[in-house]
């Protein structure tokens, strides 16, 4: 730590007090990694804020200082974003975690940017009401977090990404000015729409300090899981199931080799059949069970055209969750298997089977191996490749590097982009320029500047 970062530092702890500045060692470990496989960068120290005022005289410090400072949710993405460069400053938000107000008139959810987002869901629904995002790691990651990215789930199908949710935010600018970007109403057509502007920014333009968000009501679920010998069929059944009309909130797959892994790391044996290929949920959400039920038996009419599995179904709240299991443990599975790179690339749905065709070609061409899954019905795709373990690691990331590019330029060829869901943070930042053209980032840049002119955050 220079002298220079160390006065910087002690005027800090002049602001949040001595024990909401972490420079153990043991402590720093916690906060030097998210969940991008085995990356690791150890900050010089973390700053625990506990509301908005004091980051304001934080960043007031870091932009007149010109120090870089990097803001952190809970840790969970995979773009490296809440990584600091080595020796950097990390702003964490974990001490920002209350739930200032349910407002079941306006049907509208205020909380700090830091409340864990399960934690949100569960009050919400205990007042009657819905944030219909089932994000995979809401058990850990934080509602802030998610906005940042404009984070997606299973039920984006439906519902669309948390951004179609987000009414309001209070930001504070990297100079320290505090303000909030619109009205707590959900029509609003006076001036920009800053507030989108601040979703998915991923914390390059000011920081979240607190969250306006819209709520539904909850509704009814059944679930359909259904396996098919042939993953071509698979691909064909989701896209006729669109052109026939049909509707529903999550449709969800993984291929054979998710299956493989998430049935061994569950010891559910029984769904790891040498036939299946791969699996397919579709889950309906409605009012009433018996029109759901209908609906159903309709659906699974039509599914036997493209399989001749048996489907299993599921419309109690127990049952959804044991069947969704499989689905839901799949990148937890992938996690304890082997180092990865998890890509998060996102084409039109009538291309999803050419794209799953692609990625089977340029691993056979690479000779690496993978798995494929993720929310089909959006055709969002993660492909986890894998580290073979007879390779170092930067034989692996210098070869990756060739994959990871191939894969995202098939995306952009189909007319897809190279992240749904998880941003770009410093993980996609080389691909960049593949994805946009030079004068759309030209914007993007120009925008960064007239917020962050010292470009001290993120």
């Amino acid at each position: 730590m220079t002298g220079c970062q160390t006065d910087i530092i002690n005027a800090i702890i002049q602001i949040v007090g001595r024990e909401y500045v972490l420079t153990n060692a043991e402590r720093l470990y916690n906060y030097s990694r998210d969940c991008t496989s085995d990356e690791e960068k150890i900050p010089s120290a973390v700053i625990l804020p506990k509301d908005e005022k004091e980051i304001s005289k934080i960043l007031k410090i870091c932009n007149e200082t010109k120090t870089s400072i990097t803001v952190r949710g809970g840790g969970t993405g995979v773009s490296r974003g809440a990584l600091s460069e080595t020796n950097g400053l990390i702003l964490s938000l974990e001490r920002l975690n209350k739930i200032i107000e349910i407002n079941k008139i306006d049907r509208t959810v205020t909380a700090e940017s830091g409340v864990i987002t399960q934690d949100l869901r569960t009050a919400v629904l205990n007042e009657g009401l819905n944030f219909p995002q089932n994000i995979s790691s809401a058990n850990a990651c934080f509602i802030g977090g998610n906005i940042a990215v404009s984070s997606g789930s299973p039920k984006s199908l439906k519902y669309g990404t948390t951004k179609d949710y987000v009414i309001n935010l209070e930001i504070v600018l990297p100079d320290g000015t505090i303000i909030w970007t619109g009205k707590n109403v959900t029509k609003n057509a006076t001036g920009y729409n800053l507030t989108q502007l601040f979703t998915g920014s991923e914390g390059t333009l000011g920081i979240i300090t607190k969250v306006v968000l819209k709520l539904v009501p909850p509704a009814k679920e059944l679930l359909l899981m259904i396996p098919f010998s042939k993953i071509e069929k698979l691909f064909e059944c989701v896209q006729q199931f669109f052109a026939k009309g049909y509707e529903a909130s999550s449709i969800e797959f993984i291929d054979q080799t998710g299956v493989k892994l998430a049935s061994e790391f569950l010891d559910k044996k029984q769904w790891n059949h040498e036939t299946t290929k791969g699996l397919l949920w579709i889950e309906l959400e409605g009012t009433a069970s018996d029109k759901l039920m209908e609906q159903a038996i309709q659906i699974s009419e039509f599914i036997a055209d493209y399989t001749q599995e048996e489907i299993s179904m599921a419309d109690t709240q127990n049952g959804v969750k044991a069947l969704w299991e499989m689905r839901s443990k799949v990148g937890e599975a992938v996690i304890h298997h082997v180092f990865f790179r998890d890509i998060d690339i996102v084409v039109p749905r009538s291309k999803i089977d050419e794209m799953y065709r692609s990625i089977a070609g340029i691993a056979k061409k690479y000779d690496f191996e993978y798995t494929v899954f993720g929310h089909v019905g959006n055709g969002n795709f993660h492909v986890n490749i894998f580290q073979d373990k007879q390779t170092s690691k930067k034989e692996w990331e210098d070869q990756l590097a060739i994959w990871v590019k191939a894969i995202f330029l098939k995306a952009l060829e189909l007319g897809g982009t190279i992240s749904g869901e998880h941003g770009i943070g410093k993980i996609n930042l080389p691909y960049l320029e593949e994805a946009m053209s030079h004068h759309h980032i030209n914007i993007m840049k120009d925008i960064k500047a007239l917020f962050d002119k010292n470009s001290i955050i993120n």
